[in-house]
């Protein structure tokens, strides 16, 4: 062990001075600043002392020293100026959520399993994979739609479900039953109507839309026998008018 002269001789070699001259203009400047009276403080109060060690030879503290390089170099990527943007946008964005409330609800579906059960199967599902693979298709003919007249939509909807639900729907069968559901003006009103639809697709349908050619034709050749019997029921309907005045 080196003796006190020893080491006062050892401090005063020139590559020791240019440290010391250093550390002196350091501490003088935190003495200051009023920073050795804090340092003095915490040293001489047990309990605060108790507190630091405590910190630092915690798990958690510890367990961080071992993970230093990746403690690092995620510094270094936050860093970043266009990083620091990004998370201050993020930040922003979550203050924003948690003021309107929405984060409980989306915290409260992430703790709770089925929840997010049935969310991963909305996500992962085959439909859904189709509706990504096809997105640009499917958002390009949605876009053609005439949203304006939403509410004609949403009213054949509520007639189907009507007409699906009705408890007193009656069979029609034969050419006597067609003639007399034929009676009814609802029915002559959406008789037409089917008509006109029918119309219109083939209008719109071209090998632009991959229309079946065939197919569609042995549709139409079906509607149009259709019409052929419908003309033939109201042709026999008028003779047996004809008939009864005779």
């Amino acid at each position: 062990m080196m003796t006190e002269d020893e080491q006062l001789e050892k401090l005063m070699k020139p590559e020791y001075i240019s440290s010391l001259t250093r550390l002196i203009e350091l501490v003088k400047k935190l003495d200051n600043m009023g920073f050795l009276d804090v340092i003095s403080g915490i040293l001489s109060d047990e309990d605060t002392m108790k507190t630091i060690f405590g910190l630092i030879t915690s798990d958690d503290v510890l367990s961080l020293t071992t993970k230093s390089d990746s403690i690092m170099a995620m510094l270094k990527i936050i860093s970043e100026q266009k990083n620091i943007k990004a998370l201050s946008n993020l930040l922003e964005i979550i203050t924003v959520m948690q003021g309107k409330g929405l984060l409980d609800p989306i915290m409260g579906i992430l703790n709770d399993d089925e929840s997010m059960g049935a969310v991963m199967g909305l996500i992962s599902n085959d439909f859904t994979m189709n509706l990504i693979m096809n997105n640009k298709l499917i958002l390009n003919s949605l876009g053609t739609l005439d949203l304006s007249v939403t509410p004609h939509y949403v009213n054949m909807i509520k007639a189907i479900e009507n007409a699906i639900k009705n408890e007193t729907v009656t069979p029609v069968g034969g050419m006597m039953g067609t003639l007399h559901a034929m009676k009814d003006e609802d029915t002559q009103k959406g008789l037409g109507i089917v008509f006109s639809i029918l119309k219109s697709l083939g209008k719109t349908c071209s090998n632009e839309f991959n229309c079946a050619k065939n197919n569609f034709n042995f549709f139409f050749k079906f509607v149009y026998i259709f019409i052929l019997q419908f003309k033939f029921l109201i042709y026999f309907k008028n003779i047996m008018f004809y008939s009864s005045v005779v």
